[in-house]
């Protein structure tokens, strides 16, 4: 007898892209609803492990989203799109209180010379 998270990610497999991203919004909110009705904070370490998985991906795919907003939770791309406020409501309808939006532009360094 398989249990119910066996059937579940039996089920996960088969949804198209844009059903896993409604689905992970979904969960999102869900681990957020419960870390708050038990009163559990997340330690530092997770903060910062997250920031670094978002650092990442930022440098992983930074050329497919150039000139647009993202939000991201850790390694997950919640939302993205030209609007920062649009995006930032997406982020906190999935669950996320305060969300890490980045705007990502060509990156342009001054310099100087004799």
């Amino acid at each position: 007898m398989q249990s119910n998270l066996e059937n579940a990610i039996k089920i996960v497999k088969n949804l198209p892209v844009e059903d896993l991203n409604e689905l992970q919004e979904v969960i999102i909110k869900e681990q957020r609803a419960k870390q708050a009705k038990n009163g559990s904070n997340e330690n530092v370490d997770d903060e910062i492990d997250r920031f670094k998985k978002s650092q990442v991906w930022l440098e992983e795919n930074r050329e497919e989203y150039m000139n647009e907003w993202v939000c991201l939770y850790g390694d997950k791309l919640i939302a993205h799109g030209k609007d920062a406020l649009e995006v930032d409501r997406k982020a906190k309808d999935a669950g996320i209180e305060a969300p890490f939006l980045e705007h990502i532009v060509e990156e342009k360094y001054p310099f100087g010379g004799w």
